[in-house]
């Protein structure tokens, strides 16, 4: 009984007929072609009689509607401007999800490109939405929204590699973007089977050292926090019991929760369980792990005791053989190599063993390590750095190695968002707050650092990084960087413009509140086509005693 147009329906809304729920008529007068003509015409009075009715009528009911269109009239009336309508197109994608593409820069073998050939500035990837990546030592993986994984690289001996690309059919030399479309778990913890992958979240790719595409492993986490690992085992990297290389990712068994981030080494892992709890396996040579000196290699997910301290972690990140790591209260944590004082102490070049609090940084919001240097960022959005700073990766406007944290010289007013590096870089990146620009240090030999300038050799202040035409339309959302190239994820800032080419699947879940109170201009002109073939099955329990007038 809206007794107005409906856009929904095309069509005027309400019903006509007798009302047993009030006892009288209900003259809407309208139409409605959601129920296929609810209208019930009858020889009834315009207002309601004024007696109750007391017993049934002696003439039969009326017969069935003259003028019951089955199917919309056309042309509909011109809808009033104050009613919210549905719209004349369907987006693409949910109006709160974000569209997120991604740049890639430095070189260009890791995406499949030509050996020694180099991408100077970002590039940009016009790509279903991504939600991870990881630039490892040559090769690149990228995680899409619907949770499938892609890898690319460069391989450079056929009998070296140790398959840290994860993919069935690969090749030496160049390697374009592949699905990683096949996993392996364990039937009955023991029978290893190959199923199709699973949806994934995240991935970690492998860490080499200048030059060495080879002997390298990979992570990636499903969406249910499972944990899978392919390529290089020598030292029991993988988690799976044994030191026998994986050719594509391998499920690791046994872990006692859903794994949220894990982080790559040389030859070691780290895996952080949803609980804040930490494991670790593969070398511990330089107390990569921080099981101690006695132990020098763990080929199972160990347990690691996070210092003297119950506070939980929640991030983890590692170097070529260190590893750091984020409570929830703003301290940090280190274990492994001090080769560079990359654990912001001196110890004379001896690593550490047991996992203990960095000195000299607090209310950190987040961690990077590079290969051989630290960076923690502030919730004042600062950022400090120690460690190796031959190539000046620190940022600090120096190229010598600091023992102690040493602020980053952000360029004035800005406030730093995020850190970006890993655990093969020599280099980092900084995005800005306020102004979304990303600023660089460190290595360029590559182009690594895409500042667009020849001849810049490596950067020991933060320069800012050239977008070209792109800066300042997208929202820089991770920074993933290693020895050779650079990956960033990109989110538009505002909603796309462009007529969408696809339609949702989804019902929509909200529809119009309110609707218009003008009269239509314009009513059907339309014969109806169909008629009603059938009686109604109810009728009134009561009916006025006296004839009508009219």
């Amino acid at each position: 009984g809206t007794n107005g147009w409906s856009t929904s329906s095309n069509s005027r809304g309400g019903t006509n007929g007798w009302s047993t729920a009030s006892n009288k008529w209900d003259a809407s007068n309208s139409w409605n072609a959601r129920s296929s003509w609810g209208v019930k015409w009858c020889a009834c009075p315009t207002d309601p009689p004024t007696d109750r009715p007391t017993e049934h009528p002696t003439y039969p009911p009326t017969p069935p509607p003259s003028l019951p269109p089955s199917l919309p009239p056309s042309p509909p009336p011109t809808p009033p401007p104050s009613l919210t309508y549905m719209p004349t197109y369907r987006p693409t994608r949910a109006p709160d999800l974000e569209t997120c593409e991604w740049f890639f820069w430095g070189a260009d073998e890791a995406r499949g490109g030509i050996l020694a050939d180099n991408q100077k500035i970002p590039f940009l990837y016009d790509w279903p939405t991504v939600v991870d990546l990881s630039s490892g030592s040559r090769h690149i993986f990228i995680i899409d929204r619907k949770g499938n994984a892609q890898v690319s690289g460069f391989v450079e001996s056929q009998k070296a590699y140790r398959g840290h690309l994860g993919i069935k059919s690969w090749v030496q030399g160049n390697n374009d973007f592949t699905p990683v479309d096949e996993v392996v778990v364990f039937i009955n913890g023991t029978e290893p089977q190959k199923i199709p992958a699973p949806r994934f979240t995240r991935v970690f790719a492998g860490a080499g050292t200048p030059g060495d595409a080879r002997a390298m492993h990979s992570i990636l986490i499903s969406e249910d926090g499972e944990v899978f690992m392919t390529g290089s085992n020598h030292r029991g990297q993988l988690c799976l019991g044994d030191q026998e290389n994986r050719f594509i990712p391998h499920h690791v068994p046994n872990l006692p929760g859903p794994a949220v981030a894990a982080s790559v080494g040389l030859d070691f892992t780290l895996i952080l369980l949803a609980d804040g709890r930490v494991f670790g396996c593969g070398s511990n040579q330089n107390g990569e792990i921080g099981l101690g000196r006695k132990i020098h290699q763990s080929l199972f997910a160990a347990e690691i005791t996070i210092g003297n301290t119950s506070e939980a972690i929640v991030d983890l990140s590692t170097g070529w053989a260190f590893s750091l790591f984020q409570g929830a209260a703003g301290n940090v944590f280190g274990t492994g190599s001090n080769l560079f004082s990359q654990m912001c102490k001196t110890t004379e070049g001896d690593p550490i063993f047991e996992v203990e609090l960095i000195e000299g940084v607090s209310d950190v919001q987040q961690i990077f390590a590079g290969s051989e240097s630290s960076y923690f960022l502030h919730d004042d959005g600062s950022v400090k750095a120690c460690g190796r700073n031959d190539q000046g990766q620190l940022g600090d406007g120096s190229f010598a190695q600091r023992n102690k944290p040493v602020n980053v010289k952000i360029p004035k007013g800005e406030r730093i968002k995020l850190i970006g590096s890993g655990p093969s870089a020599v280099s980092v990146f900084f995005a800005g707050e306020e102004t979304g620009l990303v600023f660089a240090s460190g290595i360029n030999d590559r182009f690594q650092l895409g500042l667009n300038v020849n001849n810049v050799a490596a950067a020991s202040s933060p320069s800012e990084v050239d977008f070209g035409e792109d800066a300042g339309m997208f929202n820089i959302t991770k920074v993933s960087a290693s020895g050779t190239n650079t990956a960033a994820i990109a989110c538009m800032l505002d909603a796309p413009t462009e007529t969408p080419t696809a339609y949702p699947t989804d019902e929509p879940t909200t529809y119009p509140t309110a609707y218009p109170t003008d009269e239509p201009t314009a009513y059907p002109t339309d014969e109806p086509t169909a008629y009603p073939t059938a009686y109604p099955t109810a009728y009134p329990t009561a009916y006025p005693t006296a004839e009508p007038t009219q």
